[in-house]
């Protein structure tokens, strides 16, 4: 009984640390009387606590379910300290006339943030004046040098992210700076799949996870989605279909003039290789099936065609991410996608490449 009873004691204690909740205590020299402070995410806007100052002080307390960055604002002014907050104590000391130089301490979260603050918001600043400088109407003399400086200062930024997240690679802190830089890496399921569990908590890393998710809805090596949809005559059709088949998944509509203008090349292709496994796929981002009968005719077009008609509504499209017409991908017997938007002569050498 005496064991049990030490089992429950020690579940109560780890259940009681679990529930513990974030606790933000402020000292603000110079403010107003009674203004109100408040406690803001900074992804979705919300406010999730408030308080009245009194003799320069406030204090928050609540629970989060994960790692964000919050904002501390004053009502009326636009100014705000921001912080990386997860259910940890900190502590705010600031003066209300320059709250950019608040001082936040408390947590190692929130130790990492300060750290990332002072090594890249720098870095931020100089890039940002560049790319103002590099304007075509400015500097014309000195546009080369300013885009070889701008590019240099880009690669100090990727060094310094590469430090940050292997030295700091448990804390959520290191997601966000993936984000932030993401436009920059070539390598981002890597960096992130290198993060310690820890790290990989928050809205921050779940937007990285969508986007190497997007990424790979295309990524040559990769099987292509399944889907169906109908044909000219009302019936369903299936990608699954085609296995066994080269297949070029070829995205167009009748009102697209360079769609218009590369069909021809299209139809080369499928001329010289629909006898040795090859076929093309053609969803149309029409609206009027008119219009795409008209044009499959007119284009001589004679592989199954499939469109929802619902224009950049169409599912396919919309699966698949497609951002612009005319698109393609070339999926391989088994389903792989093995290239992306042949146009013209590179088509006809591709699939000389693949197919004997």
């Amino acid at each position: 009984m005496r064991s049990i009873a030490l089992i429950i004691c020690l579940f109560l204690v780890g259940n009681s640390k679990a529930q513990q909740g974030f606790e933000v205590k402020g000292v603000v020299k110079n403010t107003p009387a009674k203004i109100l402070v408040y406690l803001r995410n900074s992804s979705d806007g919300k406010t999730i606590a408030t308080d009245t100052i009194r003799h320069g002080k406030f204090i928050f307390k609540g629970q989060l379910k994960d790692p964000e960055i919050f904002q501390i604002g004053f009502s009326g002014k636009s100014e705000s300290v921001d912080l990386f907050l997860y259910n940890d104590r900190v502590a705010i000391d600031a003066d209300y006339n320059d709250l950019p130089h608040a001082s936040v301490t408390g947590s190692e979260l929130v130790a990492d943030y300060e750290l990332f603050k002072l090594k890249f918001n720098p870095i931020k600043d100089q890039l940002n004046e560049l790319a103002g400088q590099i304007s075509p109407e400015k500097n014309k003399q000195k546009k080369d040098s300013l885009i070889f400086l701008f590019e240099t200062v880009k690669i100090k930024l990727v060094e310094e992210v590469n430090d940050f997240t292997k030295k700091k690679w448990k804390s959520p802190v290191s997601s966000f700076v993936l984000l932030m830089v993401s436009p920059l890496l070539s390598d981002l399921e890597t960096r992130y799949t290198a993060l310690g569990n820890a790290a990989k908590r928050g809205s921050y890393a779940r937007m990285i996870e969508q986007k190497i998710a997007t990424a790979k809805i295309n990524s040559i090596g990769i099987e292509a989605q399944e889907f169906s949809q109908k044909d000219t005559a009302g019936k369903l059709v299936s990608l699954k279909s085609f296995r066994g088949k080269y297949v070029l998944i070829d995205f167009w509509a009748s009102w697209c003039g360079p769609c218009r203008a590369e069909n021809p090349n299209v139809v080369a292709a499928y001329n010289q290789f629909k006898q040795k496994n090859f076929t093309v796929l053609g969803i149309s981002l029409d609206d009027n099936k008119a219009s795409w009968m008209s044009a499959i005719k007119k284009d001589q077009l004679f592989w199954t065609q499939l469109s929802d008609l619902k224009s950049w509504g169409n599912a396919v499209a919309q699966m698949y991410k497609v951002q612009s017409i005319p698109a393609n991908l070339l999926i391989d017997p088994s389903g792989v996608i093995i290239a992306k938007n042949l146009r013209g002569e590179e088509l006809i050498a591709k699939l000389r490449e693949l197919i004997r």
